[in-house]
């Protein structure tokens, strides 16, 4: 079982980084707002296909997918496949870079709130947290969807300010993952 647990630390661990990561790009959006449309589609879409390759690490990772990160596998795909999408979006990218992104929040919320009602049956204290954190993730993607803001400026900033919450939420839930780990893993025996 320690072994187990050693190696859950070891990707809570590569998950904190991976929310560094999403704060370092909402700082790009936020502080250089003169990138091209096509730049930043191709930025957010590069930013959803790491995130899925993640998510499809964590699954296949020395076999914890199928205890702890078992919908990792869906949402990996999905987050890929959505990426892609992005990176070559035929549409106008002014009307979709929302939406897109928008889509990619509400995909990571409903794998937080899977945490959330998974621990809510179990009774683990954190479920609160880990619940709350779903639901603003998840209110943070519909407002990118619905996007209020017709100026391009305004989308990406607001993407910005998102992925740095979105990052600094993650960061939260994995290193309370990261110190629970022994208690978290006898959940998904």
């Amino acid at each position: 079982m320690n072994k187990v647990v050693k190696r859950f630390e070891n990707m809570m661990l590569g998950s904190l980084v991976m929310s560094l990561i999403d704060v370092a790009v909402g700082l790009l959006f936020i502080l250089y707002t003169d990138f091209t449309t096509k730049m930043n589609m191709i930025i957010v879409g590069s930013f959803i296909i790491l995130h899925g390759l993640f998510y499809l690490v964590r699954y296949f990772y020395d076999g914890l997918g199928n205890k702890f990160f078992s919908f990792e596998l869906i949402f990996g795909v999905a987050a890929v496949i959505l990426g892609v999408f992005t990176v070559f979006n035929p549409m106008d990218a002014l009307k979709t870079i929302g939406v897109l992104f928008g889509i990619w929040l509400c995909i990571s919320a409903i794998d937080k709130l899977y945490y959330g009602i998974k621990f809510i049956t179990a009774h683990e204290e954190i479920f609160p947290l880990v619940t709350f954190l779903a639901v603003l993730l998840l209110i943070m993607g519909i407002l990118t969807i619905i996007n209020p803001f017709k100026a391009f400026t305004l989308i990406t900033r607001l993407i910005g300010l998102f992925m740095i919450a979105s990052g600094l939420f993650d960061a939260v839930t994995w290193m309370l993952f990261r110190r629970r780990a022994k208690q978290l893993m006898k959940l998904f025996n």
